[in-house]
């Protein structure tokens, strides 16, 4: 697996310096925002760049994710909605 974010996918991380992202140390932050904001093509490298457990723990336990993406996530890889930590109530 490279180590750095390829030039194309730097539009998602505006707020984030992507030379200091490593696709392993930080999988799970890459993952959630390239599901919330991404597309297809981004879906497309996302699986092909991490391992489907990888991407499922990440839909199944983020709370950055939006309970409309962490949906549409549980339809697309067969996820009970009701194990999804963004559907979950949040507290204020």
């Amino acid at each position: 697996m490279q180590s750095n974010l390829p030039k194309n996918l730097n539009k998602y991380f505006w707020d984030t310096n992507t030379n200091n992202l490593s696709l392993d140390k930080n999988a799970t932050y890459i993952i959630e925002r390239l599901l919330e904001l991404g597309d297809v093509d981004e879906l497309e490298w996302i699986n092909k760049n991490y391992s489907k457990e990888q991407i499922l723990n990440t839909v199944q336990n983020s709370r950055r994710i939006s309970p409309k993406t962490g949906n549409f996530f549980s339809l697309y890889y067969g996820i009970p909605k009701e194990s999804l930590a963004c559907m979950k109530r949040r507290f204020i």
